[in-house]
């Protein structure tokens, strides 16, 4: 009988060792370190964990967008996130006036919607007929300008969005050259 007892001991001991080891905690994936690490990101003081509305959806899909791509981004009042990554020489200009500028949209997948590179001319019109964000960097950075914007959807085409082209509530990507008006 003793035997039995301390044999049912035994067993019962080594279950229970086998058992804690299935429980014991097991080391961060690389995609959940890498995630932690990204979460210590200074942009991440603007981020909001459960958004309710669209401009906190569009904050977080920005921040991920700059974290992922390693975008060293500032930000101006109206909530634009930008990268100048040339600053032009020429003059800033003011509302009203006439610009040129090459440029390429996209979504945040990468996918592009329209480029004036592509199609090797670059857009030409007045200061105020453009989309909030385009009007506030044309009126921010000098002419030559080479920048990035990130851009929150209320900035870009809104609720609305671009029939055939935009997607309702579509934060956006434009890499933008600012030109002088006489350039081709």
């Amino acid at each position: 009988m003793k035997h039995i007892l301390l044999f049912t001991l035994t067993i019962g001991l080594i279950l229970s060792a086998c058992v804690s080891d299935t429980k014991a905690p097991k080391n961060k994936s690389t995609a959940e370190m890498n995630k932690t690490v990204k979460r210590d990101h200074k942009l991440y003081a603007n981020f909001t964990d459960n958004p309710t509305t669209q401009d906190q959806i569009d904050e977080n899909a920005l921040i991920e967008y700059a974290v992922t791509n390693d975008l060293d981004v500032k930000k101006t009042a109206s909530g634009l996130y930008y990268v100048l990554e040339q600053e032009g020489d020429g003059l800033v200009m003011v509302q009203g006036q006439p610009f040129k500028a090459h440029y390429s949209g996209y979504f945040l997948d990468g996918k592009i919607f329209d480029s004036s590179y592509q199609r090797g001319t670059p857009i030409a019109a007045s200061i105020g007929s453009m989309i909030p964000a385009w009007n506030e960097a044309l009126t921010t950075f000098k002419i030559g300008s080479k920048m990035k914007l990130l851009i929150p959807s209320k900035l870009a085409y809104g609720a609305r969005g671009f029939p055939g082209f935009v997607p309702p509530n579509s934060p956006l990507v434009f890499d933008m050259h600012i030109l002088p008006v006489d350039a081709k």
